[in-house]
């Protein structure tokens, strides 16, 4: 399974809007997963529609009418895997074990956004991952799960 994940896009306060470059890749892939911050609802709905599926949480710069519509959390089933979605919040100490508190049933893996930088490490065996911030550098991650087996790629357009 193909999955592009994106976090932190800021349109329009930060990024007028999304690239068509962008949009074409959304339509590349299995899944998209957004990470929140997208601001306002229609880049939600732009992202939802380009995509063949899409999985998406609210972030702290979000509209209101954005957090009504998306969850500030989730948890899918990806192949094997259980995959935790969680924007995150606060400072970036320390962040990766505050998102991890808010999960019940520990996730194998947590897709996360918020401190606008690559991440891909390990806390208590739980594997998290930030495809960085679009709006700042159009930063995002190609992620590759084949049963239990995950592979990364961080890129920028």
């Amino acid at each position: 399974m193909k999955i592009l994940l994106v976090s932190d896009l800021h349109v329009p306060t930060r990024l007028p809007s999304l690239p068509s470059e962008f949009l074409y890749l959304t339509e590349q892939v299995d899944l998209v997963v957004a990470t929140g911050d997208f601001v306002d609802l229609q880049t939600v709905l732009l992202l939802k529609e380009s995509s063949k599926q899409f999985y998406a949480v609210h972030g702290n710069m979000d509209d209101v009418e954005v957090k009504e519509y998306l969850p500030s959390q989730m948890s899918v089933q990806l192949e094997a895997l259980r995959i935790g979605i969680c924007h995150g919040w606060g400072s970036p100490q320390s962040i990766r074990e505050r998102i991890l508190r808010v999960f019940h049933d520990k996730p194998d893996v947590i897709f996360y956004g918020h401190t606008h930088e690559f991440d891909n490490s390990f806390l208590e065996s739980v594997r998290f991952i930030n495809p960085g911030s679009f709006c700042d550098d159009k930063s995002f991650a190609l992620v590759d799960i084949c049963n239990s087996q995950v592979k990364v790629e961080f890129k920028r357009l």
